[in-house]
């Protein structure tokens, strides 16, 4: 712990008045807030603390600094926007303004983790610990950060450790003082203006770069035409590599769907139709076939091999194979006699199913879920969980299906950011608006299909008004 400075560093007040569950931008536009989370058991809670600063610190510059301080009772985020990309010195100032009192009050531990670009740099953090066990004492973290998308994130997480009601109820939950961010790198100074001088050089500069772009320009095209090439070479070699194991003929494929009758198509998936068909061992199955014109595609048809490939479980649809010949590519998986769940519950021939069928669909997606995000050995996001992607057995199993669109994440950071994917109606607001990903949006995506299992009605509906929709 050394003591915090604020020579050269200017700061600015945080004296918004927050809620539960607010977003604030400051007026300069320099920096955001954020903080979710209720003080449960407290009349009349604040999201800040103010503390007696000791004589210690009265003569110090940064003395003021510590009379308040940020507070929450679950989540706080500070973001720094506007923000030029690079290595950043960030600096968190932390100073104990409730678990002070020198008797058994002083016994409260305030616990919290804290992430700087959704990595996380404390675990278990507790101020009073840091100190040395003193009370009113400050203490000064560093850490360095990169910023790549002119935007700084710093969330302060309690994951419920560590008391709660010691002094008094509310004492618990993340807690900071300041946060100042330093360039790490010489900041641009805008160029003199060029003079009269210099004009001839700049006429005869502007020709002479005009052929050697025009020159790179054809490199660059020349360039980008053979890593196209070279792209489309690795997919279709990813794709015969992950085939490879349990790969089926397209011959066979075409013989067991009756040259891909349009009699037996059970639908129409993102990558394409789907047929059912007979191999000449008798097992029935599910072929899905990839649309030749798809090159999005085939990077979702590699994913869906790679991902369920690494994942068993009996609440997951089962993968028998693939086909990769020349321009056909098709998924080969298990015949589900009834279905998907949105034909169930919605369909023209919707199964008659009661609560206790309901109940126990509800909870074999629970345990898909969770295989995915807890017990496999892979950490996996689904990204599409909706009810015309669980499927239904003769027994009313429910198989989780579809992982073109699955992502793996790291579990020990507390998102990764991605291209938004997914179904309007179950994706999670943070995933959408902000690209954030993690196993909660899954989570979210569950809790509209539960819905529409309970209710019996779809998610959206345009003929109903908006306040009966289930999801916006």
């Amino acid at each position: 712990m050394t003591q915090p400075t604020s020579y050269w560093i200017v700061y600015e007040g945080d004296n918004e008045t927050l809620g539960p569950a607010t977003y604030y931008v400051s007026n300069t536009n320099r920096w955001a807030v954020s903080t979710v989370g209720y003080f449960t058991g407290v009349a009349n809670p604040q999201w800040q603390s103010t503390s007696i600063v000791p004589d210690q610190l009265v003569g110090n510059l940064d003395s003021q600094i510590f009379r308040t301080a940020r507070i929450s009772a679950s989540s706080l985020r500070y973001y720094g926007l506007g923000l030029l990309n690079g290595n950043y010195t960030v600096t968190l100032q932390f100073f104990e303004t409730a678990i002070v009192a020198p008797s058994w009050r002083n016994l409260g531990r305030r616990v919290f983790d804290v992430y700087i670009q959704g990595n996380r740099v404390l675990e278990n953090f507790n101020i009073r610990k840091e100190a040395g066990g003193a009370a009113l004492q400050a203490v000064q973290k560093v850490y360095s950060a990169q910023v790549s998308e002119n935007y700084l994130e710093i969330h302060l997480f309690w994951a419920g450790k560590g008391t709660c009601c010691i002094p008094r109820q509310g004492a618990y939950g993340p807690s900071i003082s300041a946060i100042s961010a330093t360039a790490d790198f010489t900041l641009p100074v805008p160029n003199k203006p060029s003079n009269g001088k210099n004009r001839t050089d700049l006429i005869v500069g502007t020709v002479v770069g005009v052929g050697v772009l025009s020159f790179l320009s054809v490199l660059v095209v020349l360039y980008i035409l053979r890593k196209r090439k070279q792209l489309l070479t690795n997919v279709d070699e990813a794709l015969r590599n992950k085939c490879r194991p349990f790969s089926f003929s397209y011959t066979e494929l075409k013989t067991a769907t009756e040259d891909f009758n349009p009699a037996i198509k059970l639908g129409e998936g993102g990558f394409g139709p789907v047929y059912k068909g007979t191999l000449k061992d008798g097992r029935v199955i599910a072929v899905k076939q990839l649309s030749e014109t798809s090159h999005q595609g085939k990077n979702q048809f590699i994913a869906e091999i790679a991902t369920i490939s690494a994942v068993q479980h009996r609440n997951l649809v089962k993968l028998y194979g693939c086909c990769s010949e020349g321009d056909k590519r098709l998924l080969v998986y298990e015949f589900l006699e009834n279905g998907s769940l949105d034909r169930a519950l919605f369909g023209k021939r919707s199964l008659n199913l009661n609560w206790s069928m309901r109940y126990h669909i509800c909870l074999g997606i629970a345990r898909g879920l969770a295989y995915l995000h807890e017990e496999s050995r892979l950490r996996i996001v689904h990204r599409d969980v909706k009810a015309s992607n669980i499927l239904l057995d003769s027994g009313l199993i429910p198989k989780i299906s579809d992982f073109g669109l699955a992502k793996l994440y790291d579990d020990k950071k507390t998102h990764i950011s991605t291209r938004v994917a997914g179904t309007i109606g179950y994706l999670a607001p943070e995933y959408a608006m902000r690209g954030h990903l993690t196993e909660k949006a899954d989570v979210f995506a569950f809790g509209v299909v539960g819905l529409e299992i309970v209710s019996g009605r779809p998610n959206s509906d345009p003929s109903l008004e908006d306040e009966k929709i289930l999801s916006p």
